[in-house]
């Protein structure tokens, strides 16, 4: 009797541990990011960045224009030295704010003079963008290697 029951025991722990899980590693990496909980309404904190900026990043000029398009959304048009334009937005999904063309980062702190971001999944480096005053503000990325800053300027020259 007690060996059909071990048996029983150890046939359903072999189930258990085959059974398929929906969860993806992106989920789990997310997941595992700290969780303070916002509304949609927390990104109005960020209406400093509204406008035109310029900084250098890697020795590239990188030029950004933030918009936002009511009290939720806000867009980030990026022009690169080649006169290319590219655009990311933040989205609300689930109760987070998310940040890139594929949600590449999560929002894990909205303060009134600083955003952190994490990535959803591996291979994309943590950054912060803090605000210094009216005109100038650090995009800090967190690499293994160390931190990398760049200060971004305000400027109404949008041009390459």
């Amino acid at each position: 009797m007690f060996r059909i029951l071990l048996l029983l025991l150890i046939a359903a722990s072999l189930q258990n541990c085959q059974t398929t899980s929906t969860t993806t590693e992106e989920d789990m990496f997310a997941e595992s990011k700290a969780y303070i909980p916002y509304t949609p309404s927390d990104l109005q904190k960020l209406r400093w960045l509204a406008g035109a900026w310029k900084g250098e990043e890697n020795g590239k000029t990188i030029r950004q224009l933030f918009q936002f398009h009511n009290n939720a959304s806000l867009e980030i048009m990026c022009f690169g030295e080649d006169g290319n334009l590219s655009s990311c937005v933040f989205s609300w999904r689930d109760g987070r704010f998310y940040y890139g063309d594929n949600r590449q980062w999560v929002v894990t702190w909205i303060g009134e003079k600083d955003i952190r971001f994490d990535p959803v999944g591996p291979g994309t480096d943590p950054m912060t963008w803090t605000r210094l005053n009216d005109s100038q503000w650090h995009l800090v990325r967190h690499a293994a290697s160390g931190d990398r800053a760049s200060l971004m300027e305000r400027t109404e020259d949008m041009t390459p």
